[in-house]
């Protein structure tokens, strides 16, 4: 399988901003020929480490595909969201792009709302609320229900998972069996047919008390009808096995799912242990040190995986598929379009957005 890459128009800036750094953990999805991109988080003012606070943002962009030769449209005011929100989930049905959950700088939310465009206007429609806050979880539609699962919740890493059929709200949220691990910053993708399969894909855990994070390489499915959740295995490159966390990924031709890249834990699993050590540090020197490390470790972070890996969920293998012809964007949603894969924004290091828009179109 052949991957053919193409590059979009890349995300502007939003009024009164000059420059865009890119955005990681936005809500994006497709209504009808719209790429719709909202919300998401940045530092646009210097890294954390060295003092800059994470802004989130309300925007939202649109863009016509497939050639989107007319640029973004920037939505601001009164057809923005409704409060600046980051790391949510959201998934695309007929009615356009689920919304749900996400952070806040008050913290996890429950909101769940739908954006659509109809007669050249965007338009907000409430969904009931999840049953518990949720940020990081993950997300797939398969007809018109909606599918998320795992995150963090604000008493931490989450098993369960939920689905909304969006053509019957009045009905509510419904709870299906929990996965077999709590996993946060996972890909999820729905493979149509007879009974429906959703499939989970790598992520990470960490327990209570843990300092670090279990980055994962296991892959998941899921029977809608028999409500069961089985392991199909690890993630791999055809011969060696793949921990990767907060990748994104999405379905192919109704059988194949691609991920794209993620962080394998390398830098991110020490970055947590000095993290935990300082906050627990009183010795002035060795606290020195380890904020020396820390920084030298954000600083000089070679950035994630390039790894393209294709799962055959008919044959529970997976193959590579290649690189990405550049940084990896990590903490974004996957868009599934007659066109390709759409990969918008996101974080290519840690801090650091990027304002590419990439597309990859499959052909056999």
């Amino acid at each position: 399988m052949n991957v053919e890459w193409t590059v979009l128009v890349p995300l502007p800036p939003a009024r009164p901003y000059t420059e865009q750094p890119g955005v990681a953990g936005p809500f994006a999805g497709i209504h009808g020929n719209t790429l719709i991109v909202a919300g998401g988080a940045n530092f646009p003012d210097t890294m954390p480490w060295h003092g800059g606070k994470k802004q989130y943002h309300d925007e939202i962009y649109q863009l016509q595909l497939p050639a989107g030769a007319d640029g973004w449209q920037v939505l601001t005011g009164a057809e923005q969201l409704p409060h600046p929100v980051a790391y949510g989930a959201s998934a695309s049905v007929k009615a356009g792009v689920v919304c749900m959950g996400g952070e806040t700088e008050s913290g996890i939310t429950d909101e769940v709302f739908i954006i659509s465009v109809a007669g050249g206007k965007t338009l907000f429609n409430p969904l009931p609320t999840l049953p518990v806050p949720l940020s990081n979880a993950s997300a797939a539609a398969s007809g018109s229900v909606i599918y998320i699962a795992g995150g963090l919740t604000p008493a931490g890493s989450s098993r369960a998972m939920w689905s909304l059929d969006t053509e019957d709200v009045s009905s509510g949220w419904k709870q299906h069996k929990d996965m077999p691990l709590a996993l946060i910053n996972s890909v999820m993708a729905a493979i149509p047919g007879k009974d429906p399969e959703l499939w989970i894909l790598g992520g990470r855990t960490r327990g209570e008390g843990d300092d670090t994070s279990l980055i994962r390489s296991e892959i998941f499915s899921y029977s809608v009808s028999a409500d069961r959740w089985t392991h199909e295995g690890d993630l791999t490159d055809g011969s060696r096995v793949l921990r990767l966390a907060a990748g994104t990924g999405a379905a192919i031709n109704g059988r194949f799912i691609a991920l794209f890249g993620g962080n394998d834990g390398s830098v991110f699993n020490r970055v947590e242990e000095l993290l935990s050590l300082m906050a627990g540090e009183t010795d002035t020197i060795r606290l020195a040190q380890m904020r020396k490390e820390y920084i030298s470790l954000q600083e000089s972070h070679p950035g994630f995986s390039r790894e393209v890996v294709i799962l055959d969920t008919e044959t529970r293998k997976c193959f590579a598929a290649g690189e990405i012809p550049g940084p990896t964007q990590v903490t974004t949603t996957a868009v599934e379009t007659p066109w390709g894969i759409v990969i918008p924004s996101g974080e290519v290091k840690p801090g650091v957005r990027t304002t590419t828009i990439r597309i990859a179109r499959f052909r056999k």
